[in-house]
């Protein structure tokens, strides 16, 4: 019965994923959705009987899960039917493609050596499939939710007096002066600008910046602070104490933000309700229309503000994302000030009021908008900040967020989840990366006729990781294309920039693991040279792993040529795609128009990634021995594993069900009809199961992420293994 639970549910999931994209349907109301999703599962029952020729089996399955997609509505009774539909197929088909991979791990004689590895793989699958749950579960909660109306402040709510705080750090005095000429325009009575100079040790930098502050007029100070601990936190810390006792509420805006004048009339008036602690707007960017890559750019950015932050507002679980976000002080001394140890200071000290009963506002609107990093080295150094401040907060708070402990913070069972969510969703990349390097150890190891340890599956069932990976990018790809409105190419182009990131986010996840201090990634000093080695010199380990995928997955197919070397040579190539993605990214970075604004922002830390620090580091030294030893474990799988024709030696047989008998239904199938046994033989092929994957970030992965996620990406961002942003993603990235 598992072998059927398997198919039914996964071609369940491709069904509904489909008719989801069908326009307006997704959120319309009961009676219209219904007959096109009963359609939905109508197909994949028929196409289970064509595959497996058991009908009762098919009108069991179809009962079940026509029951799941009415407890998912009962639980979540804002969703319509089609987004409950969706997300219990995602849940059913993890559940299904995880019973069958432990029950080959378990229900067969493996041998020891091969349980063992076969159960790390089952954990590294439990972990893809999890975070693919938690990527589809934002996406359907914000376009299958029934609409509801924007939290608007009180329109007689009196005005309090508000602090924009602009820290800097070896900025452009002309990115800075346009900046603060929006500021000077902002139409809100109490108002004081504070620039916060951060450790910029050359002074024919902040000198002019503070001239600025003076020829402004009252409005307007400066505080120049060096040298100073604590990265920008302990920066903002200060800056706050030496601010007038009657500001209630602190604003951030970075150094290269254009501020709208009705900004602070529009998101003030929150500050009525003494419930709330703070109120974040979307983020928002300029000057990328005329760029293919700046496009994606854009839009992998806009998936958390999107996407992410809508689910996330829906359980009062939204993060403080620095930039264009407001902050009740009283309540930020209340939790200590801004974190100098973590290096996402505005997302973790959110968590930290929302433990305290607080509530945070998210305001999709965007009241300004910023510069997004055009040089390919600075958007790493970027998401390996938001990538390891997520870790830093997992580490930080890990046991506030877990179910059963005990917990100081007053946070909900939802707010719980969407930060653990949040952190965990980075290693959304790190997934990828393990994938990634089992499959090229699968392709050396059966390049030289060898088999390794692993659990034995039948080719077409290997069919099913890739069925789980394209409906998991359909799923990322239509939710940002439903949001933004962006078109199909640059949704596309999104997607890369989420793949393109996803080692520095790996490197990232590893170092935070390793150690809890805020280390930055070292910012390279611009050379003298051509377009193409710039960018291969900014990308030069991502394209290594994908040419090692490509030359791996050629080698397999062409020394053991069959189905199932066929599917995992795919599975190979898509991998090498994600890596290569991160070429794409440096070269097309390359390509970008320099404008006038350009130029100056290119000079900017906030393009650059470059930020005050005691140590920069690239990786870290015990990340990388993490990375080494994984290499190293893959080696010696691949030098201890038997002689054999198959990729995978699998063991005995145990009790299981015939693997073969899906293969007599879908003709050109090595193995047509036949029973596994501890020896594989030309009538059966083995296999083994990489994989499935998640939706967007954040990345990563996807994430995705954005990554901004979105990833986070994370986003974490979309990939074989879990994706999106942020951002993710964050985690969804945190930008």
């Amino acid at each position: 019965m598992t072998l059927e639970l398997l198919v039914f549910f996964s071609l369940a999931l491709g069904a509904t994923t489909l008719a989801a994209l069908i326009p307006r349907t997704f959120a319309a109301r009961f009676w219209i959705a219904l007959p096109l999703q009963l359609a939905a599962l109508a197909l994949a029952a028929w196409l289970s009987v064509v595959v497996l020729g058991d009908t009762g089996a098919a009108m069991i399955l179809g009962a079940v899960a026509v029951a799941a997609t009415a407890l998912v509505r009962l639980l979540e009774p804002r969703w319509s039917w089609p987004a409950a539909q969706l997300f219990a197929m995602v849940v059913l088909a993890s559940l299904a493609y995880l019973v069958y991979a432990a029950l080959q791990t378990y229900a067969a004689d493996l041998g020891a050596g091969a349980t063992l590895a076969s159960t790390l793989l089952l954990l590294l699958e439990i972990a893809a499939l999890a975070l693919s749950v938690s990527y589809t579960f934002e996406i359907v909660d914000v376009l299958g939710r029934r609409s509801e109306p924007h939290r608007a402040p009180p329109a007689d709510a009196e005005l309090p007096w508000v602090a924009l705080q602009v820290p800097t750090y070896n900025e452009p005095v002309e990115l800075v002066r346009r900046t603060l000429e929006a500021l000077a325009r902002v139409d809100y009575p109490r108002l004081l600008v504070q620039v916060v100079d951060n450790n910029t040790r050359d002074e024919a930098l902040w000198r002019p910046i503070e001239e600025l502050c003076a020829q402004l007029g009252s409005r307007f100070t400066f505080l120049h602070l060096e040298p100073w601990p604590g990265f920008k936190a302990g920066a903002l810390n200060e800056a706050t104490r030496r601010l007038p006792s009657h500001i209630e509420i602190l604003g951030i805006v970075d150094a290269d933000y254009h501020v709208a004048p009705g900004f602070l009339r529009a998101t003030a008036g929150h500050f009525a309700d003494p419930r709330v602690a703070f109120v974040q707007s979307s983020q928002h960017y300029r000057d990328w229309e005329d760029s293919p890559y700046l496009r994606g750019l854009f839009y992998s950015f806009r998936y958390f503000f999107d996407v992410t932050m809508p689910a996330r507002a829906h359980r009062n679980a939204i993060i403080f994302c620095g930039t264009m976000g407001l902050i009740r002080r009283s309540a930020l001394e209340e939790v200590g000030g801004w974190s100098e140890t973590c290096i996402t200071e505005d997302a973790e000290a959110s968590l930290r009021m929302l433990g305290r009963g607080y509530t945070g506002v998210y305001d999709p609107a965007a009241y300004g908008a910023g510069m997004m990093p055009l040089d390919f080295d600075g958007l790493k150094k970027q998401r390996f900040r938001w990538a390891l401040g997520g870790i830093q907060i997992l580490r930080m708070h890990g046991r506030e967020l877990l179910p059963f402990a005990r917990h100081r913070l007053r946070l909900s069972a939802a707010q719980r989840t969407h930060y653990l969510l949040g952190a965990l969703q980075w290693f959304g990349d790190v997934l990828t990366a393990c994938f990634t390097l089992l499959l090229i150890a699968t392709a050396v190891a059966t390049a030289l006729h060898h088999q390794l340890p692993l659990r034995r599956l039948t080719a077409a069932v290997l069919a099913i990781p890739l069925a789980f990976a394209a409906t998991g990018l359909t799923r990322a790809l239509w939710a940002m294309r439903a949001t933004t409105g962006c078109t199909v190419g640059d949704a596309l182009r999104a997607l890369r920039v989420w793949f393109a990131l996803s080692w520095v986010v790996t490197l990232a996840c590893l170092r935070g693991l390793v150690s809890s201090r805020a280390e930055f990634l070292r910012t390279p000093k611009r050379r003298d040279e051509g377009t193409l080695r710039r960018a291969l010199r900014a990308s030069r380990l991502e394209t290594a792993v994908a040419v090692t995928a490509v030359l791996g997955a050629v080698a397999m197919v062409v020394r053991s040529p069959g189905l199932a070397t066929v599917l995992l040579g795919i599975l190979l190539v898509f991998e090498a795609a994600v890596y290569s993605s991160a070429l794409w990214a440096s070269v097309a970075a390359e390509g970008i128009t320099l404008t006038p604004e350009r130029l100056v922002f290119r000079q900017s830390s906030q393009n650059t990634g470059e930020r005050p620090a005691w140590r920069a580091v690239a990786a870290g030294g015990a990340a990388t021995a993490l990375l080494a030893a994984a290499v190293a474990g893959a080696v010696a799988l691949v030098i201890g594993s038997p002689p054999g024709s198959a990729p995978f030696s699998g063991g005995g047989r145990g009790n299981l069900p015939p693997l073969g008998r899906l293969a007599p239904q879908l003709p050109g199938i090595p193995g047509s009809g036949a029973t596994p046994s501890p020896t594989p033989t030309p009538t059966e092929t083995p296999g083994a199961s990489p994989p499935p994957s998640g939706a967007p970030s954040p990345s990563g992965s996807v994430t995705g992420t954005p990554t901004p996620s979105p990833t986070r990406s994370t986003p974490a961002t979309p990939s074989v293994s879990a994706t999106p942003p942020p951002a993710a993603s964050s985690a969804s990235p945190t930008p």
